[in-house]
């Protein structure tokens, strides 16, 4: 009675806090520095079937956040921590922050309230075994309140960073921090990474390690985007995706209407994007038939331009190294648009290690790329540790 009590009166006092500076007009910029996050709200045994066979311990947790879509409100968001088996070392576990990919924009999509697919859980516990913790957030309005902003940078980063920083305060967790995502997650991760230097400045980020990674510029277009499909006629399983930013940018701005966006044809496809998650969703739109030629209205161009600002990156350069990993085959995030991120966050100054995957789609890349990227992680911790021995 009394833990529920102080719920609801610290619940209170978070409002108030709230109402309070946006009274005094926070900016998004200020926000950070104003606002309380990244601390633990609640954490309890995570539900087995939800869980991952290689950890030794496994939470839900929900933290403290801001908004990272209008950046200058408080919100509670949540997520799943994964320890590894056996002893915990001195000074705690190395952390991987683990970005999920694309599962929908509905409260119910989110990975801590569902059973992870076969290949994510081989992917992290991999990760496990090797030794590392696995923090996996949810994202805003995932498993939260609101609905899921899909590929909103900002927001993104907040619910990353800041499920990073709870779980460092209730778990014993290193101070050595490895971003690792995968689709949308790699474009949270990558996000994390820019805004994290100012955000959460005493997180050591030894690395970022990308598979499937989005990428918008000022050059980014609609045809661009849906040229990649090797059947222009063939149901295409990015429109998924075009609905969940429509939804996302509807969600600001009721006033859009659909019809400019999107035909007859996919109307009501879209209509159930709102509540459906990403498989079910891509069965549906599949059924339907749909691909850019015949779901897609001129508008789309127009959108995609009033979104991309939100969608962008706070910086291709950051200062520790980047492993990218692309599978040729992959047509949900096209190749050329993942050449063009590794070319220019190269050309921005940021370390890279590319590995490209001759005949793996988005999907199959993922557990492959662990040959490569494990012995990158490892390679640079080893160097670390030499470094801060001497």
């Amino acid at each position: 009675m009394l833990n529920r009590l102080w719920r609801y009166v610290s619940a209170a006092l978070f409002a108030s806090l709230v109402i309070g500076r946006a009274a005094h007009a926070i900016t998004p910029e200020a926000a950070p520095v104003t606002i309380p996050h990244g601390a633990i709200v609640e954490r309890q045994p995570l539900r087995v079937d939800y869980g991952l066979p290689e950890a030794g311990e496994q939470f839900s947790i929900r933290y403290s956040s801001i908004d990272g879509v209008g950046g200058i409100e408080a919100r509670e968001d949540t997520g799943a921590v994964f320890l590894p088996k056996g002893p915990t070392p001195p000074g705690g576990w190395p952390v991987v922050v683990w970005a999920h990919g694309t599962v929908g924009i509905a409260s119910t999509c989110a990975p801590s309230l569902n059973v992870r697919s076969a290949r994510d859980i081989q992917y992290l516990g991999t990760w496990l075994s090797l030794g590392f913790a696995v923090v996996a957030p949810d994202y805003a309005g995932l498993g939260s309140q609101g609905l899921h902003h899909y590929l909103n940078a900002r927001a993104e980063a907040y619910s990353v960073l800041d499920s990073l920083l709870a779980a460092r305060s209730v778990f014993p967790l290193q101070n050595r921090v490895i971003f690792v995502g995968q689709s949308q997650g790699a474009h949270a991760a990558f996000a994390a990474a820019g805004f994290q230097p100012l955000y959460a400045p005493d997180v050591k980020v030894i690395a970022t390690v990308l598979t499937g990674t989005p990428y918008f510029n000022a050059q980014t277009s609609a045809a661009t985007l849906f040229a990649g499909q090797p059947d222009p006629g063939a149901p295409d399983p990015k429109i998924p995706y075009a609905m969940y930013i429509f939804l996302s940018a509807a969600d600001r701005d009721p006033s859009l209407n659909p019809a400019k966006y999107f035909s007859p044809q996919a109307l009501p496809v879209l209509e159930e994007a709102r509540t459906l998650c990403i498989d079910t969703l891509t069965d549906h739109s599949t059924a339907a038939g749909l691909n850019a030629g015949n779901s897609m209205q001129p508008g789309i161009q127009k959108l995609l331009d009033s979104q991309t600002p939100s969608l962008r990156y706070p910086t291709l350069s950051v200062k520790h190294p980047v492993f990218i990993g692309m599978g040729m085959e992959d047509i949900d995030v096209p190749v050329i648009m993942q050449k063009a991120f590794a070319r220019d966050v190269t050309k921005a100054g940021t370390k890279t290690t590319v590995r490209m995957y001759d005949g793996l789609d988005h999907d199959a890349t993922v557990n492959p790329s662990l040959r490569d990227s494990v012995p990158f992680i490892l390679q640079l911790m080893s160097t670390k540790r030499r470094a801060s021995a001497q």
